[in-house]
């Protein structure tokens, strides 16, 4: 097969995982945007976490980066500019490193997580309903999980004896938030917030467990997409390494060829003379 042939064959196999990495790429930017800056998901809570905050900016930049790099490939294939084909690999490498680095970070902080979670969730109990707190996002996220997973507590029912506001009341037995409540809720006569009832008819299994399962879930999506990232990378840098062999090799080729017309030319012009 003629090096041409090759070369268009490489170009377009490198495009299509050139496709992919793209989408793989903007899926972790929009992981890193979403652990960073979305209000509704429970991971706010982690918001004073510095190694959550590594993660997800890790996550944020890796993404546009290969948006970057993708374009540099494009380009540099299409092109066929060896040097840019280069540059691309030399970030290929980057971009792996930086993913091995999130990836290590993840796995090693992961129980640091769950256990800043847990805390989380404890002092959200405490402050839940408190005039003033500031933290209402906070505790409609809190609202949710108890609501969708069918739990109350972090641990059961009885943790929240430790709110403020429950532990104010002259008569503070059996009254918990209304996302506890596997009903309507029977609304505190004096309470505006409309934030809490009293009754018996609640949900018994703490939410712990939800929310470990969650974590769980979403980390491995997100190691998922490294993964796959990482495998689509290899594929990238041995497709770029023999395009760049064989774009040398198309030019030696027609090096040759612009040789042998130079010469052919010049003994038809013997020829003539003779």
């Amino acid at each position: 097969m003629k090096a041409e042939d090759k070369v268009q064959i490489l170009k377009f196999f490198l495009m299509v995982f050139n496709g992919v990495f793209v989408i793989l790429g903007l899926a972790i930017f929009g992981c890193g945007v979403w652990i960073l800056f979305d209000k509704s998901s429970f991971i706010v809570t982690l918001s004073g976490g510095s190694s959550m905050k590594t993660v997800a900016a890790g996550l944020f930049v890796i993404g546009l980066v290969v948006f970057g790099v993708s374009c540099i490939g494009y380009v540099g294939a299409y092109k066929e500019i060896r040097f840019l084909i280069m540059l691309y690999m030399g970030f290929l490498i980057v971009i792996v490193l930086g993913q091995l680095f999130v990836t290590f970070v993840l796995l090693i902080k992961r129980k640091e997580i769950t256990n800043f979670l847990i805390e989380e969730v404890d002092q959200i109990i405490v402050t839940y309903g408190t005039m003033g707190n500031g933290s209402s996002e906070h505790w409609r996220v809190l609202d949710a999980v108890q609501h969708y997973s069918n739990c109350c507590g972090r641990n059961g029912s009885t943790q929240w004896e430790n709110n403020t506001f429950i532990s104010s009341l002259p008569d503070g037995e059996d009254v918990y938030p209304c996302s506890c409540f596997n009903g309507s809720c029977p609304f505190l006569p004096n309470d505006t917030s409309l934030m809490f009832g009293k009754g018996s008819s609640i949900y018994q299994k703490g939410c712990q467990e939800s929310i470990e399962v969650w974590l769980s879930e979403n980390g491995l999506a997100i190691l998922g997409m490294d993964a796959g990232l990482v495998l689509i990378q290899i594929l990238q840098f041995v497709l770029s390494l023999y395009l760049i062999q064989n774009i040398r090799r198309k030019a030696k080729q027609k090096r040759l060829l612009n040789n042998q017309e130079d010469n052919s030319a010049v003994n038809d012009g013997y020829e003539h003379l003779d």
